[in-house]
């Protein structure tokens, strides 16, 4: 999908005079729901759109706290160690969770 989803950013830039940024955008903001729906609502997520190969990511942004009450929406500062040392309690880390069938559920979405 991804040589295909630049090709048709760029024909939309020129013949409509539509900026790929907006298009990105809105797409984004629209496989963010889409993901929710299809994997679960309760996750914070951030879906990334990567402008160079046409690929798209979705990750899933958790707090990192002392004591983990919601494993989806937060994770333990020793975990978060386990990653980078330099993690405090109350910054925010991204995990990639993109779905093998995401490339599906994109190309549906757009």
């Amino acid at each position: 999908m991804s040589k295909e989803m630049l090709r048709a950013l760029t024909v939309l830039e020129e013949e409509k005079g539509i900026s790929k940024d907006v298009v990105i955008t809105a797409l984004e903001a629209a496989l963010v729901s889409a993901y929710k729906k299809n994997y679960g609502q309760a996750q914070n997520v951030e879906v990334e759109f990567d402008q160079k190969k046409g690929n798209m990511h979705v990750y899933a942004v958790k707090e990192v706290v002392e004591y983990v009450f919601d494993s989806t929406l937060e994770v333990s500062l020793e975990e978060a160690h386990e990653k980078h040392k330099a993690y405090e309690v109350g910054d925010k880390i991204r995990f990639e969770v993109t779905p093998k069938d995401f490339g599906r559920i994109a190309a549906q979405t757009a």
